[in-house]
């Protein structure tokens, strides 16, 4: 990552220093404060277009409603975290969220949308713990795929809580500039590339090509699988956008357990100066059912789910849009569906957040929690994490910690 993005990418998690002023003054007054009054939602305007943009995904207002045209969500570029005060619950200055113009930016193009009621049962895959050698063997294959000559390789064991050893980290540097990062076996990173253009190509015809056969290649029979795309769009506190744009396999002739395994692990992403492929897991360790979208829904509503978006009355937000799809961010020890909820509250007020002068106005927060998909009785046999700052990203009652 070279200095402007590195900048660009601070920018966008590091409150402003008059955010921090106001909040520092108003915690010393916050004691016995009551909750502030609500203020209308100001999304009168992005109804309409999401009217349209979401024509039936799954919106909804305390209960699931389907529609089976609408786009569905992927996966957020997580928010920073700020420590929980040690004050009155009922404060709500450090709530974390998204800062978007318009809660669509984040919806994207999940293959469950509108058809999340198909799913009775989905597999949960293993996420190994790759040795030195084999993740070297994976990266050379990797780097000659695109064409890199490796100079000079450096790796590092897995570190951290539990299970966050599961990723250990082999970096390398190519001849001509490229970085290439290989986290466990899942996940590679390709930065600071002289030509990100090409790369991108090359990548997305990995994509396509991987699986085949040179036979199969050759073959004027064979149709090549299909790709979709999503751009996902959220802000820095400066007002910057910051896109990410995926592509990933789409056979509209699969099967939904099908389409989303590819929506999940069969895709690229391309952010900043930066692209990230995703790589196919492990074995299947089992299929399980899934609990209910409802059940997921009133998990979040109880102070049940996870992520490092954060507010303290998850029984008052608004649901914009609810998915499915594989949680595949580092230190899961098993790949497993998980619902994706995209939330927001009345509350949020956008002046308190944007560097000064930037203007508030066109901007909102919006909220992303996860909850495990798979029945809650398994929840011994194949344990769910999610993590952020090196901690376990759950949320949960005081009294259940």
């Amino acid at each position: 990552m070279n200095s402007k993005d590195y900048r660009s990418t601070l920018g966008g998690v590091t409150p402003s220093p008059a955010w921090r002023e106001r909040t520092l003054a108003a915690m010393e007054q916050a004691q016995g404060q009551k909750r502030p009054s609500r203020k209308p939602l100001a999304i009168a305007a992005t109804a309409a277009v999401l009217a349209v943009a979401v024509t039936g995904g799954v919106w909804l207002s305390g209960r699931t409603e389907v529609d089976p045209d609408g786009p569905g969500t992927a996966r957020t570029p997580e928010p920073v975290v700020t420590p929980t005060p040690t004050i009155d619950p009922e404060w709500i200055y450090f709530e974390t969220f998204s800062i978007v113009t318009d809660p669509s930016q984040l919806m994207g193009n999940n293959p469950t949308a509108g058809r999340l009621e198909e799913l009775t049962e989905l597999p949960v895959y293993e996420n190994p713990i790759p040795t030195e050698d084999q993740q070297r063997v994976l990266l050379n294959h990797l780097a000659e795929e695109l064409g890199c000559t490796i100079a000079e390789t450096d790796w590092s064991p897995g570190t951290g809580e539990e299970t966050m050893g599961r990723e250990p980290i082999l970096e390398a540097e190519c001849t001509d500039g490229t970085q290439l990062r290989l986290r466990g076996v899942y996940s590679l990173q390709i930065y600071d590339s002289p030509d990100l253009a090409a790369v991108t190509e090359t990548v997305r015809s990995y994509l396509i090509y991987n699986d085949m056969t040179p036979e199969e290649m050759l073959s004027s029979s064979n149709i090549p699988p299909q790709t979709s795309q999503e751009t996902l769009e959220d802000y820095a506190y400066t007002g910057e956008s910051m896109p990410t744009q995926a592509t990933f396999l789409l056979d509209p002739d699969a099967t939904l357990e099908e389409q989303i395994y590819s929506y999940s692990f069969q895709r690229m992403e391309v952010r900043n100066n930066s692209l990230t492929l995703y790589l196919q897991p492990g074995a299947s360790v089992g299929t399980y059912p899934l609990r209910s979208p409802d059940d997921a829904l009133d998990s979040f509503r109880s102070w049940d789910y996870w992520g490092s978006s954060f507010t303290y009355h998850p029984e008052d937000a608004q649901i914009i849009f609810v998915s499915l799809e594989y949680d595949i961010s580092m230190g899961q020890p098993y790949f497993q569906p998980v619902y994706r909820i995209l939330f927001t509250q009345d509350y949020w007020d956008m002046a308190d957040r944007m560097f000064d002068g930037v203007d508030p106005s066109p901007f909102m927060g919006v909220g992303v929690a996860y909850v495990p998909a798979i029945d809650p009785k398994y929840q011994d046999e194949v344990p769910y994490r999610r993590y952020f700052n090196d901690g376990l990203a759950h949320h949960i009652p005081e009294e259940l910690a």
